[in-house]
């Protein structure tokens, strides 16, 4: 009965149709734990700069609190002119 009401070609269309939906959503399941992965990172990352960020802040303060002046070399680092570079993914 099953067989006449959808033929060999049909039966292989549907098996092929599930198996293209199981490998679809495999792929997706995938990538979007991926992402939830780098994104993720991405925010420790700028939580790790930021912190960073306060404690130059804060070392500062104190060596201006101590009567001590920044020296030069270190206002003219290349790394504290990056202070508030972010890389895109």
């Amino acid at each position: 009965m099953f067989s006449e009401v959808m033929g060999q070609s049909s039966l292989a269309t549907v098996v092929l149709g599930l198996l293209s939906a199981l490998l679809f959503l495999l792929v997706w399941f995938v990538v979007n734990r991926a992402s939830v992965k780098a994104n993720l990172q991405v925010q420790l990352l700028t939580e790790i700069a930021e912190q960073q960020r306060r404690q130059t802040e804060l070392l500062e303060a104190l060596l201006k609190a101590q009567g001590n002046e920044m020296p030069e070399a270190v206002e003219d680092d290349s790394a504290f002119g990056l202070r508030g570079f972010i890389p895109e993914r």
